[in-house]
């Protein structure tokens, strides 16, 4: 039970039994917190105050970027608010603390003609089917891998992103942030699963971006999958993609960048909000900031503008000086 005697390693595990996260997102988190007692100790949580908060920051600081040190810090908060929320403590002691001062990163997204040396490069019609997947219906690589016949309309042509429970086939999954949310089924993507991936999938097999051996070999031990492995079911994922990427002639980038590059295309034609649910983000800030590119065809038109603009006034207000 937490309460103010509990120290700071008590109220983390306290709270990660009593809240139910993602994988990754727990491990995330109690990292944060090995730092945190690293930086001020393993103290009692009713006596972390504003200067351990601080203290914290710091000490953050020194050891890496300022975008990870805010990451951990927004980490650990979660665990002060709950607090809060059981009377253990007044107030958020990270309540004033201001973030550290970042530079924005440029956000990747891929070219045409990068896209299409990544399709010529891809090894296989189901390494061909997983990037389409995510460059035109802007799934995350859990999504992608976690994908089954169910979840496809192909009559209405949109894909279904929804939880899955454990059966004596399927493995339980959730996506980020508990989102269900509808996105379109692409002609590309139309066209390769029904004329390629569904007609090679096994009978019994549900998922259609997984192949085969690896899915029958998980399915053997499906009661005990690590949350881990369902969150990524082919961990032989991230090398492969690489090698496509240099085949491709491609030196930078990653899966996720065709997520990146989906929600920015849809953001040229279609309203913020909508971007915002497609993606399945749970504010307009994070597709703002992480996910939306400025791409080529805006910097020629603002080019073309700032033309226009001195060319209308390059008669009264650009004449070269007079002495």
């Amino acid at each position: 039970m937490l309460d103010s005697h509990c120290t700071l390693r008590e109220s983390i595990k306290l709270y990660s039994q009593k809240h139910r996260e993602a994988w990754s997102t727990g491990q995330f988190r109690r990292r944060a917190f090995r730092y945190l007692i690293e930086s001020v100790g393993d103290i009692k949580i009713a006596e972390f105050d504003y200067c351990c908060a601080e203290d914290f920051q710091g000490w953050l600081a020194g050891r890496m970027s300022a975008v990870s040190a805010n990451s951990y810090v927004k980490m650990v908060r979660p665990v002060f608010s709950w607090a809060i929320r059981r009377r253990i403590i007044a107030a958020d002691p990270f309540d004033t603390l201001r973030p550290l001062r970042t530079t924005q990163q440029d956000i990747r997204v891929f070219s045409e003609p990068e896209i299409q040396a990544i399709l010529a490069s891809s090894p296989n019609e189901l390494w061909r089917a997983r990037i389409i997947a995510s460059l035109t219906a802007g799934l995350r690589r859990s999504e992608v891998l976690n994908l089954t016949v169910a979840d496809i309309d192909f009559e209405r042509q949109f894909i279904k992103i929804r939880p899955k429970r454990r059966t004596a086939y399927t493995w339980p999954w959730q996506p980020k942030n508990y989102q269900i949310r509808t996105v379109p089924l692409s002609a590309q993507l139309y066209n390769l699963l029904l004329g390629v991936i569904l007609p090679g999938l096994p009978a019994g097999q549900p998922y259609v971006m997984l192949a085969e051996r690896r899915y029958w070999s998980l399915q053997k031990r499906i009661g005990s999958l690590s949350e881990r492995v369902c969150l990524c079911p082919d961990e032989n994922f991230s090398k492969p993609f690489k090698q496509i990427l240099r085949a491709a002639k491609i030196s930078d980038g990653c899966f996720h960048d065709l997520r990146r590059t989906a929600i920015t295309n849809w953001a040229r034609c279609l309203p913020l909000r909508d971007v915002m649910s497609l993606a399945g983000h749970s504010s307009i800030e994070t597709t703002q900031k992480y996910y939306l590119a400025l791409g080529p065809d805006y910097l020629q038109e603002a080019s073309r503008a700032s033309a226009n603009l001195i060319k209308a006034i390059g008669a009264t207000g650009l004449e070269p000086a007079t002495s």
